[in-house]
Parts: C-alpha cells; structure tokens; sequence
C-alpha cells in the first residue's frame, strides 16, 4: 500500500482545529461564581493592593468665612488596612497527537483530545475561583501551598477580623445557621448593620445567594415564591422582594454551606489577575514527522484584599 502524501507542515494545519476545541471546551466550564470577581491584567510577576479605611462624613464648607483663610479646608486622611500580595502562578498542560490519526482520517479523536484539554483547563480555573469559597473558614488551607488567608492573616469569614492596624477591636462576617427563610433575613440585616473602620454606618447590601448543588431547590423557592415559604398566613415574601440573585456552585464541596455576597463590593475586593491569559500553541519540540505536541499555558493570581463583600455560614 502506497504511503500517504501529507505536507510536512501537517501539524500547523490541525492547529486551529485543536484551538477551536479546546476554547470551547474550556470556555463551557466556566466557574458560575467568576462574575463575582474583578478581574484584571497583569503587567509584573507580582500585583499588591492596599486596603484602605474610609474618609468619614463630609462637613459644611462655608466658602465666605473660610476666603483668605489659609487651612479653613480640611484635609483628611484614612486608616490604612492590610495589604495583600498576589503572586501569580503557571498552569501548563498538553497533549501529542499521532501522525498515523492524520493518515488513518481519525480527526473526531484528535478533537476529541483538544476538547478534554481544554475541559482541564476550564476545571482548574473554576476550582481555583470556588476554592475561594471552600476554604473561606479556614486558616490553614492552602491552594496548590498557597495560604489561602487575607491580609489581616484570619479566614475570609471569621469572627476574629481586625478593624484596622490600628484598632484590634474584631469584627466577624461569619456564622453556623443552616439555610432558611429565617437566615436569609438575619444575614441581610447583619449586612446592613456594618459599620466601618471609624465607627460609622457602612451597610453592605447582600444580593447574591451562594449554594452547593444540594441547597438549589431551597434557594430557588425561597427568592421565586411570592409568598412566604413554608408559611400558612399568606404573608408576602420579603427575601423574593429584595430580588436576589442565587449562584449554585457545582465546585463546592460542602453540601450544608452557603453564602451571602454583595456583588457590587466582591468585584471590587475579590480579584483575579491574569498575567498570561489561556493560550495553545504547537511545541517546537514536536517530532513533525510521526507526532505533534500541543502545549496550553496560563498564569495568574486571585485572592481578595478586604471581607466585607461576604457573609458565610459554616454549618455543621
């Protein structure tokens, strides 16, 4: 049997047909709480932010009495709070293609391929991004030997944050009920009762529902239903005005844990740094003439600088 006559170049022609599937599969597989960071680029190795306290309450300015009166302006400060230090880490992968598929017109394999690389890559990002929410109770998880704590150095929820490094008075955004009607209404008054590093009113306004898979049903009747659920007294139902949003998270791994977030504040404060987007490209190294090697690659960093975007119950 003849041999078949194919370019030497063939491992760049199936190049877009492995980048085609690949992107989509990773793409499919996108984490469901990836909307609630803020995500940036990257330009150096590192990316710090510095946590910073609020201005406090703006006084009257008299323009006329203050008019040739030097310092009648005044100039405030704010508390500095905690810095957190990104440090951005590489996720390779690949995979090598025969180039007996070529020959033997197995192209449904080679895509086949494509796509469970990119499935890897699509799961490691979102188990990275969930990983946020997994850990948020724990002071000595780490992430592939990254310490998962904040700035402050306690859990993302914890009844132990510091006010500020200047005042050690704690603050908690943590608690143990078990989802309810009942506890949905007592987090979201909790967050409007905040208050900042000086003391004064800083509501946060909770509008995400975050829940395993095993909380869905409970979580959906409970912001759908017109009236209160479970009740017999036709009362309206309060948390479905409030018009929540609920994320149910495949990736948790807690079937009894759930969250409350201000999505406004999280985008924010958990942030996501890309330094190198997800690429796939042909390693030079290939042997072109009986094997070509394809190579995924990404870097980036995520973390949060600030706890006040989250509420997390950690039930028993």
């Amino acid at each position: 049997m003849p041999t078949p006559m194919i370019s030497k170049q063939w491992p760049r022609f199936v190049l877009p047909i492995v980048r085609k599937e690949w992107e989509q599969s990773m793409n499919a597989l996108a984490s469901p709480v990836f909307p609630l960071f803020g995500v940036e680029s990257a330009n150096s190795s590192v990316e710090y932010s510095q946590g910073m306290g609020t201005m406090g309450k703006i006084p009257e300015y008299n323009s006329d009495a203050a008019e040739g009166q030097p310092g009648a302006l005044r100039y405030d400060s704010f508390n500095s709070l905690y810095e957190k230090t990104f440090t951005h880490r590489e996720f390779a992968l690949g995979i090598a293609i025969q180039r007996k598929l070529i020959d033997d017109n197995q192209s449904g394999r080679i895509r086949r391929q494509a796509a469970s690389l990119g499935h890897s890559f699509g799961t490691t990002r979102a188990a990275h991004a969930s990983s946020v929410f997994i850990d948020a109770f724990s002071t000595t998880a780490t992430e592939d030997g990254v310490a998962t704590v904040g700035g402050d150095a306690v859990a993302l929820c914890s009844a132990s944050h510091p006010t500020s490094e200047k005042d050690a008075t704690t603050l908690s955004n943590t608690g143990t009920t078990a989802f309810s009607f009942d506890a949905v209404v007592a987090t979201l008054l909790l967050g409007l009762d905040q208050n900042d590093d000086r003391g004064n009113p800083m509501p946060v306004v909770y509008d995400t529902i975050v829940v395993p898979t095993a909380l869905q049903d409970e979580a959906w009747v409970l912001v759908n239903s017109v009236l209160k659920p479970g009740g017999a007294n036709n009362d309206s139902n309060y948390v479905g005005s409030r018009g929540l949003s609920v994320i149910v998270d495949p990736y948790l791994t807690n079937t009894k844990d759930w969250f409350m977030v201000d999505s406004a504040q999280s985008r924010m404060h958990l942030l996501w740094f890309n330094r190198v987007m997800p690429e796939i490209a042909l390693d030079s190294t290939s042997d072109f003439n009986l094997e070509a090697k394809y190579r995924g690659y990404m870097r980036y960093s995520f973390g949060w600088d600030d706890w006040r975007w989250i509420y997390g119950h950690n039930v028993a």
